[in-house]
């Protein structure tokens, strides 16, 4: 049987929640430096190209991360120390600087983990708090990379000429669905329920291709495409669905708003996956 242990004094309690909150700052600090870093690589990309909620919720997160602790844990750590390898600011490509937000986004959720755990075992409530707070910002971290990560991609794509290679019905038309696919995708794949419909019509979310009939149409990023025909369209797929109504070569009526702004232009079905 083994003897029974001492109890940590108080002091020793409280020494190790606040060697978990200086872990934590520490990592705070590096996600903060990779979540501006990330901000200026997204400073070349066009505002009209990208999701912009996503990019604001990654700046409120930096904010968030540099406030101080609260006062009742300011007895157990003093200011987070200088951290030995600071993000830097990180590779040109803006979707490799979303890319490193990642991992300093895992890094630090695990310090929240392991600050939870040990303010709950020495009954520090205000570090339970502290880390429970950080985890949803880093979910919310996680979810706006998740949104805006596709939108870059596909714009940097663009920027070396690499247009979408698909021939779906949209893609036929010029509209890509592809960013859609991926966002729905993603979503899923960590237990989300996908995009949701939207009642205001589908948001083009790449400009349409060069050459194409919605460009020659002057259709531009986020025109929502509302209707085909008398058929309203909420989602991609339902848009999918309604072009396939018709055989390739029909032509086809196609509702838009730009602004709140309806509008109707013909369009012929010319392609589709064999």
């Amino acid at each position: 049987m083994s003897p029974a242990r001492e109890p940590q004094p108080a002091s020793a309690r409280l020494a190790r929640v606040g060697e978990r909150l200086t872990a934590l700052g520490s990592d705070d600090a590096v996600l903060a430096d990779a979540l501006d870093a990330a901000m200026s690589g997204l400073s070349a990309v066009p505002t009209d190209a990208i999701d912009n909620d996503p990019a604001d919720a990654l700046r409120d997160a930096a904010t968030t991360l540099r406030e101080p602790v609260p006062a009742e844990l300011s007895a157990f750590v003093g200011e987070t120390p200088e951290v030995a390898e600071r993000a830097g600011p990180g590779p040109a490509a803006a979707s490799d600087r979303l890319r490193a937000v990642y991992v300093h986004a895992g890094n630090a959720h695990g310090a929240a983990v392991a600050l939870f755990q040990t303010g709950r075992l020495m009954l520090v409530g205000a570090a339970c708090d502290l880390a429970l707070a950080r985890i949803k910002t880093y979910r919310s971290v996680s979810n706006a990379l998740n949104s805006l990560l596709p939108h870059v991609v596909a714009w940097e794509l663009r920027e070396e000429t690499l247009a979408c290679h698909c021939v779906c019905p949209m893609c036929g038309l010029g509209a890509c669905g592809c960013i859609w696919a991926s966002l729905h995708n993603i979503d899923m794949a960590i237990g989300g329920a996908g995009v949701a419909p939207d009642e205001r019509g589908i948001p083009l979310r790449s400009p349409p291709r060069p050459g194409s009939q919605l460009a020659a149409a002057g259709v531009h990023q986020w025109d929502r495409v509302v209707s085909v025909g008398d058929e309203l369209v909420r989602t991609v797929p339902e848009l999918q669905t309604a072009l396939r109504r018709h055989a390739i070569g029909d032509d086809v009526r196609l509702g838009l708003t730009r602004d709140g702004e309806r509008r109707e232009l013909m369009v012929k079905h010319v392609s589709d996956f064999t």
